[in-house]
């Protein structure tokens, strides 16, 4: 039994002398060898330590790329006109800069339209000018008026339109000529338009013993004054008016505005004259240019109609009461009788 456990010891002793050294950790107690399998560890119930396998390291990927610069954003220009629409064409622009990575740009094209032309505007206010006609040796015609002519027509497109002409005011651009007759006087106001003076308002005058009046009213404007006229002859326009009977060295005046009513030599073509700020004298025999004594237009004496329209209401009114209470006074009389 002795002989038997000393083989064992022997055998024992030669197998661990034929190993490498052993590198002994004197702090954790654990035997490290360079041998690729080791030999398990004598269990230590006193001092044990678990020794975990160190993971391996992961391999860094691949570098992130750098962003590019950003894109600079293209404004949105829009131009807006008056009354006009615009147009505008949008162009999508897109460029790649890095894998996977795309910008867009977009880029607004205004498109203009072309400037419609200009649209004529109204014809301006009236203003009052002062005419003269000097004769021989005196001066026989006064005129002071703010004149605007509305011209109704049939175009080339058979469309009936207005027109406003209004008289100048200022002696650069109009020109008055006229006669001195003893018994006929008159006075031609012309004006410079698309044609040189081809547009222009006469006045005569006649007289008839210690009192002269305004006779008629004549009117020739130009065809370029009319816009798209189908007619290419002179337009005459003439008012008849042989009224207002003023004394010989007074003057007329008429405030206010009135309206004349213009005949034509042209088929549907009418025109209305409106003058305002109208005083006059003709038959003069003095070099001043000073009006007489005025004597106010006959068209003040319009106000004498609503007048008398109101009085004779009130008349009728009280006509109607009176009856209404001799009836009622006659009923009640006979109801006293019959009782």
């Amino acid at each position: 039994m002795k002989f038997s456990m000393i083989i064992c010891v022997c055998w024992l002793v030669i197998s661990v002398s034929g190993q490498p050294a052993d590198k002994i950790d004197s702090t954790k107690n654990v035997v490290r060898t360079s041998d690729t399998y080791p030999p398990e560890p004598a269990p230590d119930t006193n001092n044990t330590t678990t020794v975990k396998p160190t993971p391996e390291p992961t391999p860094p990927g691949p570098e992130p790329t750098p962003p590019g610069p950003e894109p600079t954003p293209t404004p949105n220009t829009t131009t807006t006109e008056p009354t006009t629409t615009t147009t505008a064409k949008t162009t999508t622009t897109t460029t790649t800069l890095a894998p996977n990575t795309t910008t867009s740009t977009t880029t607004t094209t205004t498109a203009t339209p072309p400037t419609p032309a200009p649209t004529p505007g109204p014809a301006p206010a009236p203003k009052s000018g002062k005419w003269i006609v000097n004769g021989t040796n005196h001066t026989c015609i006064v005129v002071k008026m703010a004149a605007q002519f509305n011209v109704t027509y049939l175009n080339k497109d058979n469309k009936n339109v207005s027109q406003l002409i209004t008289l100048p005011s200022d002696n650069m651009t109009t020109n008055a000529s006229g006669d001195c007759g003893a018994n006929e006087q008159f006075i031609m106001i012309s004006w410079n338009s698309t044609v040189a003076f081809n547009d222009s308002l006469v006045l005569h005058f006649n007289k008839n013993g210690t009192k002269y009046s305004l006779h008629h009213i004549e009117t020739y404007l130009a065809p370029a004054e009319l816009p798209n006229y189908q007619y290419s002859t002179t337009l005459m326009l003439m008012h008849n008016t042989s009224e207002y009977p003023i004394a010989v060295s007074n003057s007329y005046r008429c405030a206010k505005a009135v309206k004349l009513n213009l005949n034509s030599n042209v088929p549907n073509t009418t025109a209305v004259l409106e003058i305002s700020d109208l005083q006059f004298q003709a038959f003069r025999s003095d070099n001043t240019t000073t009006f007489g004594f005025a004597e106010d237009c006959a068209f003040e004496t319009q106000d004498v109609v609503p007048i008398a329209v109101g009085c004779a209401l009130i008349a009728l009114v009280i006509i109607v009461l009176a009856a209404y209470l001799v009836g009622r006074r006659r009923s009640q009389a006979r109801g006293y009788r019959s009782m």
